[in-house]
């Protein structure tokens, strides 16, 4: 009779076998790495415009996307900007003005998403802060006005300065950080400036009343663009897909939990809560991606760059299709 599988062990040794089987295998296993999350640092402007960000960050959205992020604040989008040029940041918030002057200046910055899609009113987020000698757009000639050179803040005041007949040469402009001219506007150095929540309200805060808001609808419609730089969208494509769907869940979040939302953001920005909720119908916020749209108001804000000379001599309108950057958003696939 030929042995069968079990005879060919001596007597109790083949449980001794599976024993020694299954350790083995379990220590093999064990030897297996686990798949770790995705490190990436987030850059984000400090404006209630970039919520999105904000909710994927207290809600967890981006581990739920295998990312580990760290997210880091800045005091404007051009900064965050810089700091993604600098490889400092992997992606993160900014206007669209600081894209036209990197573009211009031959920096591989790219668009992947906006964030303010949700229908309504265009995201109109600047006002000018101004003392009480200023009453309208029109009395700040020759007056001492802070704004931050190269961010849409920019922009916009050479477009109310346009829109009153007025240049820039008209007034005493002064390119500062947001927070150094909330502070010397409160104290009198200067007579106002062009910024957006939460600076403007806590100025007029600290003002106890001597500042007021002086807005210009229809005015200028801002475009707040998720950015990164073509090495990254060649390299980790796969990165930007996650983030993106991070802020699409946190698009999900303030739907289902408005209120929980805004209580957030206003927490993160140290925003007045009352002000927070009357502000937040403004936002329209929804990620998506308007190639089209982009590329005209890129274009449109570039020529303005080389005509007033803000850029180098040489400088030439490129190509922004090539800036704006679209099949990252589930929909473009």
């Amino acid at each position: 009779m030929s042995p069968t599988f079990f005879s060919i062990f001596p007597r109790g040794s083949f449980r001794r076998w599976i024993g020694h089987l299954a350790s083995f295998a379990f220590a093999s296993l064990s030897a297996i790495p686990a798949v770790s999350a995705e490190s990436v640092v987030i850059g984000e402007g400090l404006s209630v415009g970039w919520a999105q960000f904000f909710i994927a960050d207290a809600e967890k959205l981006w581990e739920k996307q295998g990312l580990e992020a760290s997210s880091v604040i800045f005091p404007s989008g051009r900064l965050v900007l810089d700091a993604v040029v600098g490889g400092r940041v992997t992606f993160g918030t900014a206007a669209e003005t600081p894209v036209v002057f990197s573009t211009l200046n031959g920096l591989p910055v790219r668009i992947i998403a906006t964030l303010q899609n949700g229908g309504g009113k265009p995201h109109e987020p600047f006002a000018l802060v101004a003392n009480q000698s200023i009453q309208s757009a029109r009395d700040i000639k020759g007056k001492r006005i802070g704004y931050s050179q190269g961010t849409n803040a920019h922009y916009y005041l050479a477009k109310l300065l346009d829109s009153v007949g007025l240049k820039f040469s008209d007034i005493q402009a002064t390119s500062l950080t947001p927070s150094d001219f909330v502070t010397a506007t409160v104290n009198g150095t200067l007579d106002g400036f062009i910024w957006t929540e939460p600076f403007a309200s806590q100025a007029i805060a600290l003002s106890k009343g001597s500042l007021h808001a002086i807005a210009s609808p229809g005015l200028y419609k801002s475009i707040s663009a998720v950015i990164t730089l073509q090495k990254t969208i060649d390299e980790k494509p796969e990165l930007l897909r996650k983030g993106l769907l991070a802020l699409i869940a946190a698009d999900a979040e303030i739907r289902a939990n408005p209120e929980k939302s805004i209580q957030t953001v206003s927490t993160r920005l140290n925003f007045d809560l009352a002000l927070a909720r009357d502000y937040w119908p403004k936002l329209n916020l929804g990620l998506g991606l308007d190639k089209a749209e982009i590329v005209r108001e890129l274009e449109s804000q570039a020529k303005w760059a080389i005509e007033n000379k803000l850029v180098r001599p040489d400088a030439r309108i490129p190509d922004f299709n090539q800036v704006v950057v679209e099949g990252f958003l589930p929909a473009q696939r």
